[in-house]
């Protein structure tokens, strides 16, 4: 633990680098989605906190633990080893995925900080969350319907979500923690990993967007 808490900056960056070198090591993708994976590293602060310091004492450990690598490259390799998955990493899609997340964000925040959902702000969200999804979807599949993606939060059904494998459950979960533990470290904001609190902010967007059609 000690090692792990007094490593220098290069140090930890080596050791990012070894794991990300791993876990995409023959990744037929975008070279620069593999950059931006590379970019994905702690930056511990000179006086960091109780809570930065756990949280770089278990990001150095699970990006040593071969498990947690093995199952993460085949997460890659599965998800990114079709036509669509390739496409999902390329600069444009990655840059309309950056967007869409910091909407989910700005959704998370104001769920959390109570702002009610029959509230113009709350209908405005939702409405930019429903456009935000119709737009990646047609830069996917090329059909653009934002009253359909309007329906999918409506009737959203935290018990009725499709199953993911559990394969890639578990690679999403793997992939959830280690962006989770970079954020501590970094004190920057993630969208809720939490299954419960996330469908809360699905239900309050729902809720906007039903209020709001009366």
């Amino acid at each position: 633990m000690h090692k792990l808490v007094s490593m220098s900056d290069d140090d930890r960056d080596r050791l990012v680098n070894r794991f990300w070198d791993f876990v995409t090591d023959g990744l037929d993708v975008h070279p620069g989605y593999v950059e931006r994976l590379h970019g994905r590293r702690p930056r511990l602060p000179e006086e960091p906190s109780a809570e930065q310091l756990e949280a770089w004492i278990e990001l150095a450990e699970i990006v040593q633990d071969g498990e947690f690598r093995t199952a993460l490259r085949d997460f890659f390799h599965r998800t990114f080893g079709t036509e669509q998955g390739r496409l999902m990493a390329s600069p444009e899609m990655m840059a309309r995925v950056e967007r869409h997340r910091r909407l989910l964000l700005e959704a998370q925040a104001s769920q959390q900080a109570g702002v009610p959902a029959d509230s113009p702000r709350a209908r405005d969200i939702a409405e930019r969350v429903a456009a935000g999804s119709a737009a990646l979807a047609a830069a996917m599949t090329g059909e653009h319907d934002v009253d359909k993606a309007r329906r999918g939060i409506v009737e959203f059904d935290r018990n009725g979500r499709a199953p993911r494998s559990s394969a890639d459950a578990t690679g999403l979960r793997l992939l959830t923690r280690y962006h989770g533990l970079v954020a501590t470290i970094n004190g920057t904001p993630e969208p809720d990993p939490d299954p419960d609190r996330a469908a809360a902010v699905r239900e309050w967007m729902a809720a906007a967007l039903r209020r709001g059609a009366r």
